[in-house]
């Protein structure tokens, strides 16, 4: 069985906010995962450590952990290509959502095992950060940062830190922009 095959499988079985359960494991999964185990040439250890015991003697709970690998790895194709529709720079924004003002944060690593990914955490006072799990929410904020051009300068202008690296605003115009001197060079303003 191909990979594209195993994926297609995996995709017509997944729910996008449920990992698998034992309860999941049909047949057709467990050979979709058992196929995809023996050809893995990654470094989880998790999966090469399955790939040296015998297949026949993996429990339901050990080919779950595969089909999740699997799912894992679907849902990063799909965030990749989802990512593609809506391109947001790295930032702090703050936007409307439901009539409430709410801060995230956006980052998109360019290197390492994260390239590429874009990844959401709203930010709460304290500085806590909450990872936006959900895919349809994280699109809807990606969307609405998109369509509100005054979004990373709202972030600084109401936190008091500069909507692009988060430092402290310390003098009048930048609180007022919402950018400290800094970034804004960088940015050319």
């Amino acid at each position: 069985m191909s990979n594209t095959t195993i994926k297609n499988i995996i995709s017509e079985a997944l729910d996008a906010d449920a990992k698998f359960v034992d309860e999941d494991v049909t047949s057709a999964l467990r050979e979709a995962g058992l196929s995809y185990l023996a050809t893995y040439a990654g470094t989880f250890n998790y999966l090469v450590d399955l790939k040296t015991k015998n297949p026949a003697n993996l429990s339901v709970g050990q080919v779950r952990g595969i089909l999740n690998c699997i799912r894992a790895e679907v849902l990063r194709e799909a965030d990749v290509d989802a990512v593609a529709v809506v391109m947001v720079a790295d930032g702090r924004y703050a936007i409307a959502i439901d009539g409430k003002l709410r801060f995230f944060r956006v980052n998109t690593p360019t290197e390492g095992r994260w390239a590429k990914m874009t990844f959401v955490n709203e930010v709460f006072g304290g500085g806590r950060r909450d990872p936006v799990r959900n895919r349809q929410f994280r699109q809807t904020v990606l969307q609405a940062i998109s369509a509100d051009p005054d979004a990373l300068a709202r972030y600084g202008q109401e936190l008091g830190e500069c909507g692009v690296c988060g430092r402290e605003l310390t003098d009048e115009q930048s609180r007022a922009i919402g950018i400290g001197p800094v970034c804004r060079e960088k940015l050319g303003m």
